[in-house]
């Protein structure tokens, strides 16, 4: 199971495209996942022939795991998905220590492989006390390249202070490539380091209980999507230090600027929205902002060279955020098309993994829904998102006389790493000329 995200902890075999017996070549798209929020194509990177498919359609498997088995023709494969002439992908926790290879009497503690990435320390032991291999046999044999580990093998042993070269070279999956079933043996045997803090499977456990709902309430199982949004927002709002800015922004020449590029596109079935031309403005005001359109990684400021302007998009079971790309570069006929193809397959399911990574700033419009002011939370690492509340009528003084205008609330949230209230307030000041001024948004 491929990672096609960085926020991805499982995957979902939406279908294959290929089948048992078909031949593969590198380059071949041969099965759609699904991550937390988009389907994707995944790609081959073997020649040979399908030969088994360990997770089908509809299934699930953690990050790393074997879903299926590519090979020469002919060759054959056990029940368990190990070829005839390799070890099995991931062998049971109760197979014999009898059957392990035991390792010579006088081998002594091996020595230390480089690995990919530095493994968590374990304590130090004499060498005739040193840890027996996954499969029960002596010390694990040393290696002479990077360690090979599963990334939830890896993540476990993070977790419980194990030291993966203890392993080397002997865990059950192809070529000694060590597996999460190995580490757990590892662990159940020489247990948790004390030093560590709780593992996340142990901390959940100690946290407080919540009571039990009512009879008459229904409980349902998060999706994969509710999961991700809910830790990343709850990673946002305890990380970034937010601050919050308002504006507000008479729409009345860009409503009737609206009004007439509808007209005028009518025939072409292009329809320009509100938040068409918000999204242009902020794009514009991206570009004229360069002190407020940049990220703070923690160690460096990143300056943005495009308006990357995520949309956010309401879902039955969640909220995904489709990316325009360039947006201070696009004519409005091009954006609404755009953003309306993006906002469709959004709902639909067939947004690719690359259309909601990678957004440089974030609008989030509830004005449809009638609300009229909201605090938005940051995505990082972008340096900030817009709330855009909905158009009201109001009445306001203009020329020594009472008036009534459509006033629209917008809210800057921002990222107090990345900008000062200065730049977001210029910002808030450039965003307001573009709406108050629109055929900028078309000659900008």
């Amino acid at each position: 199971m491929p990672r096609l995200s960085d926020t991805m902890e499982r995957g979902t075999v939406a279908r294959w495209l290929k089948a048992v017996g078909d031949e593969v070549h590198a380059g071949d798209v041969v099965a759609e996942i699904e991550t937390d929020k988009a389907t994707m194509e995944y790609q081959s990177d073997l020649d040979g022939v399908l030969l088994q498919i360990l997770v089908g359609d509809g299934e699930s498997a953690d990050l790393g795991a074997v879903i299926a088995l590519v090979g020469e023709r002919g060759e054959q494969v056990s029940d368990n998905g190990a070829s005839s002439d390799a070890p099995a992908a991931d062998a049971t926790e109760d197979a014999p220590a009898a059957e392990a290879a035991p390792a010579p009497a006088a081998q002594e503690e091996p020595a230390e492989a480089p690995v990919e990435r530095e493994a968590a320390p374990a304590p130090a032991r004499p060498a005739a006390e040193a840890e027996p291999s996954a499969d029960g046999g002596g010390p694990a044999a040393a290696t002479g390249g990077p360690l090979k580990a599963s990334p939830i093998a890896r993540k476990i042993a993070d977790e419980n202070g194990v030291d993966l070269r203890q392993l080397a070279g002997r865990g059950s999956g192809p070529d000694g490539r060590i597996v999460r079933a190995d580490v757990e043996r590892l662990v159940e045997r020489q247990g948790r380091r004390e030093d560590l803090p709780p593992a996340p499977a142990a901390a959940r456990a100690q946290a407080p209980v919540a009571a039990p709902p009512p009879l008459e309430s229904e409980v349902v199982e998060l999706t994969r999507m509710q999961r991700i949004v809910a830790r990343r927002m709850a990673d946002s709002k305890s990380t970034v230090p937010h601050f919050y800015l308002t504006s507000e922004i008479d729409m009345g020449r860009a409503m009737e600027l609206r009004k007439e590029l509808n007209r005028a596109l009518e025939a072409d079935g292009v329809k320009v929205s509100v938040n068409d031309l918000i999204v242009r403005a902020c794009g514009l005001a991206l570009r004229d902002n360069r002190q407020f359109h940049r990220s703070f990684d923690g160690e460096h400021m990143v300056y943005h060279g495009h308006a990357d302007i995520g949309i956010a998009v309401a879902l039955d079971d969640g909220l995904i955020v489709p990316v325009v790309r360039a947006v201070e570069s696009k004519s409005l006929r091009q954006l609404a098309t755009e953003a309306r193809e993006l906002a469709e397959r959004a709902r639909a399911g067939t947004l690719k993994q690359p259309e909601i990574e990678g957004a440089t700033f974030t609008v989030s419009n509830l004005g449809m829904f009638g609300v009229t002011h909201f605090n938005a939370i940051i995505n990082p690492p972008e340096p900030g998102i817009l709330a855009v509340g909905a158009t009201v009528d109001r009445a306001v003084p203009k020329d020594g006389e009472i008036t009534v205008r459509p006033l629209m609330n917008v809210t800057l949230s921002v990222d107090h790493r990345a900008a000062s209230g200065a730049d977001g307030a210029r910002f808030l000041q450039s965003l307001q000329r573009y709406l108050e001024e629109p055929l900028l948004l078309v000659v900008g």
